[in-house]
């Protein structure tokens, strides 16, 4: 956990525009969204018994907790690309 919060302290430094920040949460947040959905569908797909079904599991919950502090970042570079774009 102490990794991703120094991430997002990477993340939450100076740009030169705001979409330079918003592009960074967008990237970070697509590729664990993509792991998030890849472990959905086999866990759809298996039998509950299986060692597939628990490793999408298991790779689901960490996408989730990977995933939960970006959202609220991705949420605040939003608000900030949207109140500093021009009309």
């Amino acid at each position: 956990m102490t990794r991703n919060k120094d991430n997002r302290k990477k993340l939450e430094g100076q740009y030169s525009h705001p979409f330079d920040r918003l592009d960074i949460f967008l990237n970070e947040y697509q590729s664990r969204l993509e792991e998030a959905l890849t472990a959905i569908e086999v866990i759809k797909k298996s039998d509950f018994a299986s060692d597939e079904f628990s490793q999408a599991l298991a790779d689901l919950h960490v996408c989730a907790t990977v995933i939960e502090p970006y959202s609220e970042g991705l949420v605040e570079a939003i608000d900030q690309f949207s109140e500093d774009s021009p009309d």
